[in-house]
């Protein structure tokens, strides 16, 4: 890599870095980690997971003990997905992703133009062969 790609790469990562998106993004990825609460729930979530895993292999099963955890799993899932600080981390990573596919795309189209214009199969939404 030249001087003056290296250069360039590492402005655009200092104004990246800059972007709302990904200030939001930071700022939510940090509530969620000081979310003492939240990580307690996926951590007895990601426990009554390998529980289950263990309990489901066994040979003599107890399906009443299965359905229990399950439910117990659902009732944490439910939780977590509804915990706004989890909410406002998840948006914060689709726009995240969707910045970061905008960049990826547009470096593409710029290094290799005819990925722009590659064919995806789907005749039926074709301007035309190029």
């Amino acid at each position: 890599m030249n001087e003056t790609t290296k250069n360039a790469i590492l402005a655009l990562a200092d104004a990246i870095e800059q972007d709302e998106v990904v200030i939001n993004y930071k700022a939510a990825k940090e509530n969620f980690d000081n979310d003492d609460t939240l990580s307690t729930k996926i951590n007895e979530y990601t426990v009554q997971r390998m529980i289950f895993e263990k309990a489901a292999a066994d040979e003599n099963k107890d399906e009443e003990l299965l359905k229990q955890i399950d439910n117990r799993m659902k009732e944490l899932y439910e939780e977590v997905m509804a915990n706004p600080v989890m909410v406002a981390l998840a948006n914060a990573e689709n726009e995240l992703n969707e910045l970061l596919n905008v960049l990826n795309s547009e470096i593409q189209s710029r290094v290799i133009p005819e990925s722009q214009h590659s064919c995806g199969g789907d005749c039926s939404a074709c301007g035309g062969c190029h």
